[in-house]
């Protein structure tokens, strides 16, 4: 049988998304762990932790701002169980075994350091929603092996998501088409590109731009970009991996070079 022990901070996570994960993933014949139900009195925590973090097959991790700072900073339990985590991470141990699932809109300061190159699930919307269903049921999949492509046309409501090609350019694709529209770069919005105060502190010399985008992109797609903006094949060296933020239909790189504005309009 396979095991996912569910790793959170009990105060910040939604507790009723939590009870909703594991009964969906019970009723598929998954065991699922968490200390909150199964750490007994006079239990070895420490041993409990590392036990299941070892021994289950996917280790899904809550994200919420909370978790970060202790995964981050090591502090308490949470911090002990990220330790562990990044341990095995750094050895490229099973590194497709842990699963961050956000349970709110995605941003930066809910990511712990070492699942930050991770593509998360995003379970940020209502229960009843079929945006929440149906990204569940992707991660389930993911769970017990079974590939996505398999998901029939009946489970997959027509709207727009995020694929990724060979060539790692991100494609809008409409699921119940065969057409695709590559999101790409029109214009920079030169009014609101701010001046650097050149005078001699830190950063003075860098801009904020905004680029204006052909079309208006999903979290899926914003998510992905902000991860290879982070962490990109190719990059000057005053690039910086935190600067990037995406609005409606623009993305400001705030804190830039015009190097690097050069290089991102290159881009295939």
């Amino acid at each position: 049988m396979t095991t996912v022990f569910i790793s959170y901070l009990q105060s910040e996570a939604n507790s009723e998304k939590i009870v909703r994960i594991i009964q969906s993933l019970e009723e598929s014949n998954i065991r699922v762990i968490i200390d909150e139900r199964d750490l007994n009195i006079g239990d070895d925590l420490p041993l409990f932790m590392e036990k299941n973090l070892v021994e289950s097959d996917f280790i899904i991790v809550i994200l919420t701002s909370g978790y970060k700072k202790r995964a981050d900073e090591r502090q308490g339990g949470v911090g002990y169980e990220a330790s562990i985590m990044a341990a095995s991470l750094s050895k490229n141990e099973a590194t497709k075994k842990f699963l961050p699932v956000m349970f709110e809109p995605y941003r930066d300061e809910i990511v712990p350091v070492f699942l930050a190159s991770k593509l998360v699930a995003d379970l940020s919307d209502g229960l009843e929603t079929i945006t929440f269903q149906r990204s569940f049921e992707r991660l389930k999949r993911t769970i017990l092996g079974i590939p996505t492509t398999n998901m029939s046309s009946r489970e997959l409501t027509p709207k727009k998501v995020v694929t990724v090609t060979d060539k790692s350019e991100l494609m809008l694709t409409s699921v119940d088409d065969d057409e695709n529209t590559q999101i790409m770069l029109t214009s920079i919005d030169s009014d609101e590109v701010t001046q650097p105060l050149n005078d001699g502190t830190p950063g003075s010399a860098l801009y904020a731009v905004p680029f204006h985008l052909n079309h208006y992109p999903n979290q899926t797609w914003k998510q992905i970009f902000l991860e290879k903006w982070r962490i990109p094949s190719e990059f000057t060296n005053m690039h910086r991996g935190n600067i990037a933020k995406i609005s409606a239909n623009r993305i400001i790189l705030d804190g830039t070079t015009i190097e690097e504005v050069v290089l991102l309009q290159s881009s295939p």
